[in-house]
């Protein structure tokens, strides 16, 4: 069975963007497939638009490209 979860974060620095991210075990080729999505405006209920797809092998790489997104790094 496949790890399937879903994280959402805000980079720290302006302009202040909010991510949906989906990350799924074993999937499409990936150890760890990433789904990125840039959340518009979710008073209007504006649907989230696709930021980025990628694939890591590892749960630090997973960690390393969250932090790199919210802007720590």
């Amino acid at each position: 069975m496949s790890l399937t979860f879903d994280i959402s974060i805000s980079k720290d620095k302006e302009p202040n963007t909010n991510f949906h991210i989906e990350i799924t075990e074993n999937y499409e080729g990936d150890k760890w497939h990433v789904v990125v999505y840039e959340v518009i405006d979710e008073e209007l209920h504006t649907p989230p638009e696709h930021y980025e797809t990628l694939g890591l092998e590892t749960i630090q790489e997973i960690f390393n490209y969250l932090r790199k997104l919210q802007g720590e790094i």
